[in-house]
């Protein structure tokens, strides 16, 4: 008897891109390994076959490997270092500019931005900075994510008591209100936030951006990819825009022309303007 050949990883991805349109080359090999045999064993499958017939009969499987392969944590002002070097150098550097300068509008991108957490945590620094300096500056925040989930969370705004107990007891009770689920982000700064379903392997949906916090999220990412989406982000920012990436990622390759790395303990890099030659 002829022993069955289970189909490889690659033969997978290769049908997923066929029938479901979904791309998922562009990801760490090992990292999709791994993704998968999480999604087969939370579902009791042995093979790959099984797991392409699974997801046949069940679309939405798709979406749950999305969200795994993707899956990054995140918190409310996560990596406290980073929060304070905002509000420390970039905010009153960026306020400035902005008071010297046509554009009366500060605009900020969380690519990669999970259940919305992290946009928030910007939102909230940024504006009680400009509260509390009596700045009339306004402000646009744009949280992005491949995972629609993930997007529907962070639109509604509301979190559990446990997702909000680390905030700074002042700003908890600026900008949030009781909610029977927990906590809600009040109106006037919800309404300054916007999130959208945005796949980084295309190009970015904003322009004219003063800051861009994505990290780790690049590090699912291989370097081709990386470089690619690198400067997408380059292209999106606003001279001397600033781009904030993971503690562990960093700007390699052709990029090194695009950003200038000014904080490296908290990987804060100052948009390089290019010349033409």
């Amino acid at each position: 008897m002829m022993a069955v050949v289970d189909m490889s990883l690659g033969e997978l991805l290769a049908n997923l891109q066929t029938k479901f349109g979904r791309d998922f080359s562009n990801y760490h090999f090992s990292c999709l390994q791994r993704r998968v045999s999480i999604r087969m064993a939370a579902l009791r499958l042995s093979t790959l076959d099984e797991y392409m017939t699974y997801l046949s009969a069940h679309p939405a499987e798709i979406e749950q490997l999305l969200d795994t392969v993707t899956i990054h944590v995140t918190e409310f002002f996560r990596d406290h270092d980073v929060f304070d070097a905002i509000a420390r150098n970039i905010l009153p550097a960026m306020v400035e500019r902005k008071l010297r300068s046509s554009s009366r509008m500060i605009r900020i991108w969380s690519a990669g931005c999970s259940t919305g957490e992290e946009t928030y945590s910007l939102a909230i620094l940024t504006f009680h900075y400009l509260s509390t300096h009596g700045i009339e500056l306004g402000l646009e925040v744009y949280g992005t994510d491949i995972s629609k989930e993930a997007c529907a969370v962070a639109r509604s705004g509301v979190y559990p008591e446990r997702r909000v107990s680390r905030i700074p007891a002042n700003l908890k009770q600026r900008y949030f209100e009781p909610d029977e689920a927990g906590f809600r982000v009040a109106e006037d700064l919800k309404r300054r936030v916007k999130f959208s379903v945005h796949d980084l392997f295309s190009a970015p949906p904003f322009s004219l951006l003063d800051l861009v916090v994505c990290r780790n999220v690049l590090i699912h990412f291989d370097n081709a990819v990386r470089g690619k989406v690198l400067g997408w982000f380059h292209a999106a920012l606003e001279s001397d825009g600033i781009l904030i990436l993971g503690r562990s990622e960093a700007v390699m390759g052709t990029a090194l022309d695009l950003f200038e790395l000014v904080d490296p303990r908290n990987k804060i890099c100052r948009k390089i303007v290019l010349r033409d030659s």
